[in-house]
């Protein structure tokens, strides 16, 4: 679009405003009326936009099901729904519905997205009670018949074959799995072959009968009707429907703890450059500041355009734009270049413009131009009533109706509001970002080549193994120790992560600014501990090893290992760094303590693992306060030596060159002791523990330590795992409605097999949520496990690992893993051909020898 002269710009809002919308005040024009928000006593909620020039109705109906609300098991279950509806119901034949429609002279269509489903009609406004009627019947009273089930299954299996053949869809699926890793919106869209297969007529009609509800829906209705007719008509179409909506909770994406940089050959011929910030809450002030923002960044000649010509690149385009869900947001910064252009180097540019973008002379000329443009936009936007709402509909189900649909948001927001919201949202915060470049036929093949990897053992008992990624930029390398609580000095519980906070914050040799500063130069992402205060923030803690996450560029590796090298052996322990620590830790622990699941969980370790494990990977309030700088000093000693220390290092260089790095700087480590720790107890009896927090949740975390285990059995018991939580979930919460959260596990500790469940629920449903954990493990040692059900849980398992190895830090934890853990794969390839060799007969057997028959420990909370 050319930039408007700022005069005739403003004439031509005025223009538009006042033919659109009948008035002569631009300014009173702007903001939609939102007075006919209201809801049936059904629960229907209704959003009514009157429109006085035009004498068209669009009609939306969005309801709160989609792809980040369906299970592993329904994975597509949304989509292959909206299909159905549309197949006929007790009144309507599939030919009916749309023959009905058009001759009306109207449009029917729906649509799927992650937060919802939508469903539209369109048509003259004399014919709304009619269109209405159509749309509530279908949504109420679709009879879902086999043979349309049949029919549907093939063409969403067909829509789905013709996705993944579609150029780029690599790229994008990848990011999205990065951008939201760990939460229900990694890994959305059509679903997949195997679940779209597997879905039959009675599990549709389950999920359609239990998430379309009325109040699980909302109605957007605009055009040119009077709004008292109109609010009649949906009264009659959709009042008399039966409450009883319910939706699958999601799990929301954590922000992004630390810069990850992640490269991929792809199937386009150009060179992209995506990023993903966190952004703010939709429902905020600030969603409006930086939909602003991105306006101005953006586009042709916006200021990131115009940052890479200046650095001599030729983008084909660049964007920039806010991402609207159901609770959050991400900003989302991306530019496409032709094959040949550095992306790493595109990267930095655009991650350098935007606090330059804060400086530019002429910002505040450039804001105020956008905004104009942008209103324009909204404005004449709304013509088009159907693409308007559909346009609209990610900030209804994200609960700000009013700020997405005001084109009148962005009225007085200044420079300063836009650089407030750089700096808290975008400027040196942690972001995602995934580089693409196009991948020859030479590149394929050598991709396709057999992975170098080498072990070694150095002269101080520390165990290396090293990975090869050909073409691969990043250098990843994770250190794990072998033992962690089992070490820990008695009366001394949570030291050793005590300790692992102290490493950054200074040496003998540097001072925490210095480390700071030289991470900053180096751009290495570095992690010594997790966080429980955050999703997913202590996703990789363990009661059993402790661990330092590093990444960085391949160049800057040596740099970086020798930092890392001083962390380890040489923290210098100040008394102010250890009091800093200390405090950090006391409020971890008043947290989980103050949590119904995570003091449940606490217990149930404390009867399951005592004494070889302490009671808390973060200690008691008793001993972190007891812990001193002394303390500290001769468990450092003792703690990172050779042969309680694994590294594992993930990078395009050959394992023998990644190998000798590790040994350069690891290998004047102390050797230490050889350490020898007891099995975990067996639980012998059952037992009953039972506090108090006196909170609105409930809690019950209930398992067994129920004998040693075979190593042979360690794959059949992973997927005896999955297949045991799917089984609890679709029982006890789906069924029974007795959890609001769920999870139940099959694995082991050290060499001995372990169960273990975790459930929120409300105080009053404790007994009974007791009694089905007991009959659910009762019925899982004695039913049988179908083909079908192990072929998609092995899917899902080697799917999930899949999409967690595509950094090169985590793949080189699953490393680590493997060495530690002395398995006889490495969670590659080589574990995907162990469990496609299981058969139904090795998963029942083993759920039959490791679950708990008797003695289970139960834990309450109230």
């Amino acid at each position: 679009m050319k930039r408007m002269h700022t005069l005739r710009s403003h004439l031509l809002v005025m223009i538009v405003l006042a033919v659109v919308c009948g008035l002569a005040n631009p300014a009173q024009a702007q903001i939609i009326d939102l007075s006919g928000i209201s809801t049936l006593k059904n629960g229907f909620e209704i959003r009514l936009m009157p429109e006085a020039s035009t004498s068209v109705v669009a009609a939306l109906v969005l309801v709160r099901t989609g792809y980040a609300s369906e299970s592993e098991a329904k994975k597509g279950f949304s989509h292959l729904l909206e299909h159905l509806v549309f197949a006929g119901t007790a009144e309507r034949t599939r030919d009916g519905i749309q023959r009905e429609v058009r001759d009306l002279g109207g449009y029917i269509n729906g649509f799927t997205r992650d937060d919802y489903t939508g469903y539209l009609v369109v048509g003259h406004r004399d014919h709304l009670g009619q269109l209405l009627d159509i749309l509530a019947d279908i949504l109420f009273n679709s009879t879902i018949e086999e043979q349309a089930v049949t029919e549907a299954r093939e063409v969403v299996l067909e829509e789905i074959r013709r996705s993944q053949s579609r150029p780029g869809v690599r790229e994008e699926e990848m990011f999205q799995a990065l951008l939201y890793e760990g939460s229900s919106y990694a890994a959305t869209g059509l679903g997949n072959e195997i679940t779209v297969s597997a879905a039959n007529r009675d599990e549709i009609t389950e999920f359609y009968g239990r998430t379309y509800r009325p109040d699980n829906m909302i109605l957007l209705l605009m055009g040119g009707f009077e709004p008292g007719i109109a609010g009649a008509e949906v009264r009659r179409a959709f009042g008399d429907a039966p409450m009883g909506g319910q939706t699958r909770e999601v799990v929301m994406p954590a922000d992004p703890l630390a810069e990850r940089t992640y490269f991929l050959y792809s199937d386009m011929p150009d060179v992209r450059v995506r990023i993903g910030f966190a952004g703010p809450d939709p429902r905020s002030g600030d969603a409006r500041t930086m939909e602003l923002l991105a306006g101005v960044l953006g586009g042709g000649d916006g200021v990131l355009d115009r940052a890479l010509k200046g650095a001599g690149m030729q983008p084909r385009s660049v964007s920039a734009s806010l991402s609207i869900n159901r609770g959050f947001s991400r900003f989302l910064i991306s530019a496409v270049l032709p094959a040949g252009s550095d992306p790493a180097a595109a990267r930095m540019v655009l991650s350098e413009a935007v606090p330059a973008a804060l400086e530019l002379d002429d910002l505040a000329n450039r804001v105020a131009q956008t905004r104009e443009s942008m209103v324009a936009g909204e404005v004449m936007g709304r013509e088009k009533l159907h693409y308007y709402l559909m346009g609209k509909a990610p900030w209804v189900i994200a609960g700000s109706p009013g700020q997405g649909f005001s084109s009148g948001r962005w009225d007085g927001l200044t420079v300063e509001d836009l650089s407030q919201a750089a700096r808290k949202y975008l400027i040196a915060k942690p972001y995602t970002a995934l580089l693409t470049v196009p991948e020859s036929a030479k590149e394929k093949a050598a991709a396709r080549e057999r992975t170098v990897r080498a072990e070694a053992m150095l002269d101080n008992g520390l165990r290396v193994i090293a990975e090869q990624r050909p073409g691969s930029a990043v250098f990843a390398l994770h250190l794990m120790t072998r033992h962690r609580m089992a070490v820990e000095p008695p009366g001394k519980s949570g030291i050793a992560d005590f300790l692992h906070r102290l490493l950054p914050l200074g040496t003998y040799n540097r001072s925490r600014e210095d480390i700071e500063s030289a991470l900053r130069k180096l751009g290495v992402s570095l992690s010594t501990a997790g966080n429980p205060m955050v999703p997913f923030g202590d996703f990789y803690t363990s009661r059993l090893y402790s661990y330092i996450r590093l990444e960085c560029v391949e160049d800057r590796a040596l740099e970086a290992v020798t930092l890392l090298s001083d962390m380890v052996a040489n923290p210098l322990l100040e008394e102010e760094s250890i009091e800093e620590v200390r405090s950090r830790l006391l409020e971890f622990i008043a947290y989980l303590e103050a949590s119904s699941g995570d003091l449940a969980s606490g217990v149930l370790a404390e009867a399951l693992y005592s004494p070889v494990l302490g009671v808390d990977v973060y200690g008691t309030e008793a001993s972190v306060s007891g812990i001193t700088r002394e303390d500290l000093q001769a468990f450092h000693g003792s703690y990172f030596t050779g042969r309680n220390l694994i590294v594992s290092v993930v990078s395009g260089m050959p394992p023998a060159e990644s190998i000798g790095l590790v040994e350069r700087f690891f290998n004047e480590l102390p050797a230490g002791d050889r350490i020898e720790v007891p099995p975990v107890p067996l639980t012998e009896s059952p037992r009953f523990f039972e506090r108090e927090l006196g909170k609105p949740q409930g809690a019950l975390a209930a398992g067994s330590v129920t004998g040693d285990l075979d190593r042979d059995d360690a794959p059949a018991l992973a997927i005896a795992s999955g297949l045991l939580n799917t089984r609890f979930y679709e029982e006890l919460r789906e069924k029974e409605g007795l959890a609001y959260s769920l999870g139940a596990s099959l694995g082991n500790v050290g060499e001995r097999a372990v169960f273990t469940l975790s459930m929120g629920t409300s105080p009053d449903k404790l007994q009974r949520a007791r009694e089905g954990v007991r009959a659910q493990i009762e019925a899982a040692r004695q039913a049988s496990v179908h083909q079908a059900d192990l072929t998609r849980e092995i899917n899902g398992l080697v799917g999930r690992l899949q999409m967690r190895m595509l950094s090169s830090i985590n793949r080189a934890y699953y490393l680590g893993i493997s060495i530690r853990d002395r398995l006889p794969h490495t969670f590659g390839e080589d574990y995907r051909e162990r469990l496609l060799t299981l058969t139904p007969e090795d998963v029942e057997r083993v759920m039959r020898r490791y679950l708990p028959e008797a003695n289970l420990v139960e834990v309450v909370v109230r």
